[in-house]
């Protein structure tokens, strides 16, 4: 099969099965949206709406297509108005919703859950991309923005380090990643939940700009920059030439003697964090960002590029193979498997990133595999899965799984932005 070949099955592939993401109001669900398919039919979900948007209306773009493009600005900007409808007013949003119940993690009645990933932002931004939305839908959702962000400041900011927190390890996105699954609350500031935070400051301040919000701008602008000093400060290990999350449960332990009277009073720890020294495919999102200087995203290539670690013939494992956790042919299911095999949205975003430091062959080197490992998975078995064994290319789970694997139609020679 050439090269063509496979991406002209995957955009057809796209296409065909478009419509089994895209859902009518039911229930809570107020407003049309969009659900990654497989066995996750009929559900809303932060992060995976937004990047379904970001695949599908590219691909509008790419096949020319008015109608889909509309279409899909309609579901798009519906899953989004499902979101804010149940926002809370502390601003806190739901990361998960069906026709059933609006808030499946109480994310809006119990500010020690989490809330939606910080993908909102950037969901704004993108639908005002293609005009989408008129002065007072925009001034709408300027304000929504900011309850939100003024909820994760009061929740999730770490004063110390200027990081944000999981809360705990309950629908984070990247299920069982190592620094944060089984671990204490409110201990792991993840560089996954940092760098998605860090752009989504910076998309709000873009979206803020330009509906004149100038108030919004000015303040999102400082957010991002300050946040992007503390991921340089606390989370890049120059040993080790990767950014990492940190533990932040670095305190002074004081306990009685019965000779010594007090114990460590005077060993206050001038350190308000620790690496997490799990290397993981996240490590990478600071590229995608743009936080890294060129020598810090040299270091970072060089580890990307190692087949002992993260580099395969099918693609970028999501857990380096060199960690004591790396399991990737399991099928975990709840929580999904980030321990090693290969995730579409892990890819593209790694991807995004080589493209922005001029890292042009390597990327479109790791397009071309996983061009070949969808096309091929379709072909075979006329649906996509939601992971992929690194070592056989076979899908480990989630059968008809579609969601962000539809971003492989975006992966062609000139990247998309």
């Amino acid at each position: 099969m050439s090269e063509q070949n496979d991406y002209q099955i995957l955009i057809e592939a796209a296409v065909k099965h478009a419509h089994e993401m895209f859902h009518e109001p039911s229930g809570y669900l107020k407003y049309p949206f969009i659900s990654p398919g497989g066995p996750y039919a009929g559900t809303l979900w932060d992060w995976d709406s937004y990047w379904a948007s970001v695949s599908l209306l590219g691909i509008a773009d790419i096949t020319d297509d008015m109608e889909f493009r509309q279409k899909v600005l309609c579901y798009s900007a519906g899953a989004l108005s499902n979101l804010f409808e149940y926002q809370a007013e502390d601003g806190s949003v739901p990361i998960l919703l069906s026709d059933k119940d609006p808030d499946w993690f109480d994310s809006t009645k119990d500010s020690k859950s989490n809330v939606a990933k910080p993908i909102l932002g950037q969901y704004c931004l993108l639908l005002s991309k293609y005009d989408y939305w008129n002065s007072q839908e925009a001034k709408s959702l300027l304000n929504r923005l900011k309850k939100y962000y003024e909820c994760c400041n009061k929740r999730y900011k770490h004063p110390e380090t200027g990081l944000y927190l999981w809360a705990n390890d309950i629908a984070i996105g990247v299920d069982d990643d190592p620094a944060t699954w089984g671990r204490p609350p409110f201990s792991s500031a993840s560089i996954f939940l940092n760098s998605l935070m860090y752009s989504d400051l910076k998309a709000t301040e873009e979206f803020a700009e330009k509906f004149d919000d100038t108030q919004l701008r000015d303040w999102a602008r400082t957010q991002h920059k300050q946040l992007g000093e503390a991921i340089n400060k606390h989370c890049w290990d120059k040993r080790d030439g990767m950014y990492y999350s940190v533990d932040v449960l670095c305190k002074q332990n004081i306990s009685k003697h019965r000779y010594f009277k007090l114990l460590n009073c005077n060993l206050k720890p001038f350190w308000f964090c620790l690496p997490l020294k799990v290397a993981g495919w996240a490590s990478f999102m600071p590229l995608w960002c743009g936080l890294a200087d060129k020598t810090k995203a040299q270091q970072m290539v060089k580890n990307l590029n190692d087949i002992n670690r993260f580099w395969t013939k099918h693609g970028i494992r999501s857990l380096s193979a060199d960690e004591t956790m790396y399991s990737p042919e399991e099928s975990r299911g709840n929580p999904s498997n980030w321990l090693g095999p290969i995730w579409i949205i892990a890819n593209y975003i790694v991807w995004k990133g080589l493209h922005k430091y001029g890292y042009n062959d390597i990327a479109n080197s790791l397009a071309k595999k996983l061009r070949f490992l969808l096309s091929n998975d379709y072909s075979e078995n006329g649906c996509l899965h939601e992971y992929y064994s690194p070592e056989s290319g076979k899908g480990v789970c989630g059968e008809g799984f579609w969601n962000w694997n539809l971003l492989i139609c975006l992966m062609n020679e000139k990247e998309r932005s």
